[in-house]
């Protein structure tokens, strides 16, 4: 079967926006997936150009992403949300190669030593308003109107971190997949040498074995999510615009693998201890403008359901997920933007995913 963007050269792609022929300049990213990224410029207009396939990138291999999800999605619905950046996809020879707009100057900068300092309270509030919008539209059903999407993999994305799945890294021989599972290793280590015990044996459980996890979440409403929406991701334009980029992990799953991830993998720059950042979103997600839901249709039930599970388990998801990072930090003796030690961060993180584990139980 072919897949939309392969159905588009992308020369001919190129032609159709006046670019065909403009010469490629590399473009560094802060994206340590293996996908490559170059820059084209039409007089003032630059324009960003990702390359990517299951064979040099290994989040996508991990996900089981054969149809290059990402350049589906910008080949066929790049324009039916506000919150996406992308001008098309194509086939490329062995690669999908994506067309956006460049958003240099718009994208949030995360997880960089020169940019230690903790994100506004109304930019974030801006993030948590679109975050809620997108959960909240019924796009997954968009975009599933003529075939079925290939959504990531909800086992996949819970345990892409994992050591288990850093083995799966590393037999790839994908360079950066290798690169990649060496550095999460080393911060599982760390986790182990810092973390309570019975987080440790959470986290190790459920690297075994996620089958619970998925089932707990079974439990909630799921809704179309971006997968990684690290504020790297998020550009802020003018007035109150907010778009996304790198839908490489989108997935329909509760809101809770989401808010997990965002809230984990952000801690360096979110002003406000996750406990707050969670109330912030609930209050964006009661906000949502009617218009934007299925007519008639009850959003708290179609979109939250349970809110204290969905924070039980996103406490669980974020130290599945990123528990790595936060023993690494702890190590370093890191103080988060929130003004929070990366200790007391990861005792924290702890004592609330042991906690919500027992509650499950």
């Amino acid at each position: 079967m072919l897949t939309p963007w392969q159905h588009v050269p992308f020369q001919s792609l190129l032609a159709e926006h006046g670019l065909a022929g403009l010469p490629e300049r590399e473009f560094p990213t802060d994206g340590w997936s293996g996908a490559r990224f170059s820059l084209i410029e039409r007089g003032r207009d630059r324009f960003v150009i990702k390359r990517t396939s299951p064979a040099i990138d290994w989040i996508a291999a991990a996900t089981e992403d054969h149809f290059v999800r990402e350049a589906w999605l910008a080949a066929t619905w790049f324009g039916g949300s506000s919150e996406l950046a992308y001008i098309g996809a194509g086939d490329d020879g062995d690669v999908a190669a994506i067309l956006l707009p460049d958003l240099s100057v718009e994208l949030i900068a995360w997880d960089r030593p020169e940019h230690e300092t903790a994100l506004p309270v109304n930019a974030l509030d801006r993030v948590l308003r679109a975050l809620a919008n997108l959960h909240a539209v019924p796009w997954p059903g968009l975009l599933e109107e003529d075939r079925p999407f290939p959504w990531t993999p909800l086992p996949e994305r819970l345990l892409l971190t994992s050591r288990q799945m850093c083995a799966r890294h590393i037999a790839s021989g994908i360079p950066a997949g290798v690169t990649s599972a060496e550095r999460l290793l080393a911060g599982w280590d760390a986790f182990d040498r810092r973390a309570p015990r019975l987080a440790r044996s959470l986290v190790d459980d459920l690297s075994a074995d996620v089958t619970p996890l998925v089932r707990a979440l079974s439990r909630l409403p799921s809704v179309g999510l971006h997968g990684d929406l690290k504020l790297a991701n998020v550009a802020l334009g003018p007035g109150d615009r907010v778009r996304f980029i790198d839908w490489s992990m989108t997935i329909v799953a509760p809101v809770a693998v989401e808010l997990g991830w965002f809230l984990v993998s952000n801690s360096g720059s979110l002003p406000e201890r996750p406990d707050r950042v969670l109330e912030r979103y609930r209050r964006a997600a009661s906000s949502v403008p009617e218009h934007e839901v299925i007519p008639g249709a009850d959003r708290e039930a179609r979109v939250i359901g349970d809110w204290q599970l969905q924070i039980d388990l996103a406490m669980i998801v974020g130290l599945l997920l990123r528990g790595f990072r936060k023993g690494l930090d702890a190590e370093a003796g890191v103080t988060l933007a929130s003004g929070e030690s990366a200790v007391d961060d990861l005792a924290w993180w702890c004592d609330q995913a042991v906690a919500a584990s027992a509650r499950l139980t």
